[in-house]
């Protein structure tokens, strides 16, 4: 019950909210067998820090799916949703809120529904709507850093680190020079990773190394003596 509540209280819900979803999603699972089941925890985590930069910067359905062309995946229409398959083979990989990036949140993005998408664009209830952000007053950000902080402390790497959040729902983006934490389902925006003390220059020299597919970091670290060791450069 105790982790239950750091899960439900990270994602602002109560604990019976949190039950009733997880128990309609595995009735539908058994109701409907033929639906996959939720995708390989690392194989997740790999593909966030992939293809994160590219689904972030699309700027339409077509730069999209020729970004993700070049990594050889593509996504496809999957009941309500979009489902991220490997171009070569056509093997299902996973969903797209799996990856951070929902359907209603990337049609939000677009203005438009995916081409040929069954649900279209979701009566456009996303056109005109501001898109979703969370303003975190001093409780909230304490309930987060109390939930969060565990898990950026003990993080050995990149793919530890995002395995971890996505368990708890969560997915990490580039935000300019920054990293910043949305909730997985939809695509809000919660906080900056500053928010739970760990800026991403800091997370840059813990791991020692950028996070895959961030445009910025590289410079931000140089080689000691020891070449397994790496310090911090501070920019003026």
């Amino acid at each position: 019950m105790s982790d239950a509540g750091v899960v439900a209280s990270g994602q602002y819900v109560t604990i019976g909210h949190l039950v009733r979803v997880l128990l309609t999603k595995e009735v539908e699972r058994r109701l409907n067998p033929e639906t996959p089941n939720r995708a390989d925890e690392g194989l997740v985590a790999t593909l966030q820090a992939l293809l994160a930069r590219d689904m972030a910067e699309a700027s339409s359905w077509d730069d999209l799916a020729a970004r993700l062309q070049r990594h050889g995946y593509e996504l496809r229409p999957a009941g309500g949703g979009v489902m991220l398959y490997k171009t070569s083979c056509g093997t299902r990989i996973c969903t797209g809120s799996e990856l951070g990036f929902a359907y209603r949140a990337l049609v939000y993005r677009f203005g438009a529904a995916m081409p040929g998408h069954p649900h279209g664009s979701l009566g456009q209830v996303f056109k005109d709507r501001p898109k979703q952000s969370y303003q975190l007053n001093d409780a909230q950000k304490e309930r987060i850093q109390n939930s969060l902080v565990p898990i950026f402390e003990t993080a050995e790497d990149w793919t530890t680190l995002m395995r971890r959040l996505w368990r708890c729902g969560y997915v990490l983006r580039p935000m300019g020079t920054g990293l910043a934490i949305y909730i997985a389902d939809d695509g809000s925006h919660i906080c900056n990773t500053a928010t739970v003390g760990y800026r991403y220059r800091v997370l840059v020299k813990k791991f020692g190394c950028p996070m895959p597919g961030h445009p910025h970091g590289k410079k931000w670290l140089k080689r000691q003596n020891n070449e397994s060791d790496f310090d911090l450069i501070e920019r003026s």
